[in-house]
């Protein structure tokens, strides 16, 4: 069985591209070859764990299909390996910028080391899959990057600075827990919370407010509308991951004894 599905993007078919499929294959792979042009990429791109660009001496000729990969890389976390030479890949770079590849192999390709660095990315990324995910909820973007930081190391972590922007996410992705900060501008954190429980992809995810305020009549609004929990802002690092770590050992508790 198929360890997992890459999709490998050519101008035609080389025995270079037979090698590599070929080898891909062994390793466990399975491979689906596309030509590079919009119709075929679009109709792979989606079901691939890698997508690999075999670049050539015409690829910055699709400028269009380039900019596309961009945006996949960015809006839907693609992960990309770029193969070429120096001249090639300092051209693709122009539309592509290096650090949105998560590997850039020059050629001539050493075939035992390509197939070495195919199976870390593979191992990292399910690593990073297994770990839960945070959606941050919050119109400070300082803020938000502090958390972020915080966070980063043992949580996949998304970052929304309106309700409209976290429904937006929500919508293609899957979360964990929601961090909502509760005294936001323009749509407060209450009006976010009710728009993420009437919506059918997130009405069952928990959400924890977060507020910067400890007036005990704050807190009792708060937690009236029966948040997962609240934490305050100015709560230290420590504080903060010891809270949700607590928080996620008696959800998987309570499935196991509910």
């Amino acid at each position: 069985m198929a360890k997992y599905k890459l999709l490998l993007m050519r101008d035609k078919v080389s025995f270079m591209i037979n090698a590599l499929t070929g080898n891909l294959k062994n390793g466990g792979y399975e491979v689906i070859e596309s030509d590079f042009d919009m119709k075929s990429v679009v109709a792979h791109e989606e079901d691939a764990d890698i997508m690999i660009l075999f670049a050539s001496e015409n690829i910055t000729e699709k400028q269009s299909l380039l900019v596309y990969l961009k945006d996949i890389i960015v809006e839907k976390g693609k992960l990309l390996i770029l193969i070429g030479e120096k001249d090639e890949i300092d051209a693709i770079s122009e539309y592509i910028p290096p650090h949105l590849f998560c590997e850039v192999v020059e050629r001539p390709l050493d075939m035992n080391i390509f197939m070495e660095k195919i199976d870390n990315i593979m191992n990292e990324e399910q690593a990073e899959k297994r770990k839960k995910s945070i959606l941050l909820v919050d119109d400070d973007t300082s803020y938000l990057q502090l958390l972020h930081e915080w966070l980063k190391e043992d949580y996949r972590v998304g970052m929304a600075k309106s309700g409209v922007q976290a429904i937006t996410w929500l919508a293609r992705n899957n979360v964990d827990l929601i961090l909502l900060d509760y005294e936001m501008p323009v749509t407060n954190g209450l009006q976010v919370f009710e728009m993420l429980k009437s919506e059918q992809f997130s009405k069952d995810i928990p959400i924890m407010f977060l507020t910067s305020k400890s007036d005990k009549n704050i807190i009792m609004q708060v937690m009236a509308h029966k948040p997962a929990g609240y934490m305050l802002k100015h709560i230290t690092k420590a504080q903060l991951l010891s809270n949700i770590a607590k928080y996620f050992v008696k959800e998987e508790y309570n499935k196991l004894h509910y």
